[in-house]
């Protein structure tokens, strides 16, 4: 059972990971109709997409390790981080140089630091009394 549970799930993984990593090389994977296309995609729709599916294969790698979140502000921060990420790399590919999507991004930035800080005093508090 256990075999069955680790070809599934990182089956899973190398597909959401093609489809989240594979739109820095101007290829999209389309899961829901199983095809590769080059066709144009909005930024924004892109970015989302790309940070949802490699927060997706962050927490299933971090769940075959047998390794859990440890506070409930884990995922958000894991989100916002990979949005971060592809929203920035993606912007700068595709030369998006307008001043409101970067503000929305500083903002993201500033709410991933926020939770980062949040994320700490929780484990902190889980562990105080653990020695």
């Amino acid at each position: 059972m256990r075999i069955l549970t680790y070809l599934i799930f990182g089956s899973l993984i190398v597909v959401l990971a093609s489809a989240a990593f594979l739109p820095l090389l101007d290829v999209n994977l389309l899961i829901h109709e199983m095809s590769v296309t080059n066709e144009p995609v909005d930024t924004h729709f892109l970015a989302i997409r790309s940070a949802t599916f490699a927060s997706l294969v962050f927490f299933t790698i971090n769940f075959l390790r047998n390794k859990r979140p440890l506070s409930a502000v884990a995922p958000m921060l894991a989100f916002c981080n990979f949005l971060v990420f592809f929203g920035a790399v993606l912007m700068i590919k595709r030369a998006q140089f307008e001043l409101l999507p970067w503000v929305v991004l500083c903002m993201i930035a500033a709410l991933s630091v926020f939770l980062h800080r949040e994320n700490k005093a929780q484990n902190n508090v889980i562990f105080r009394d653990s020695w």
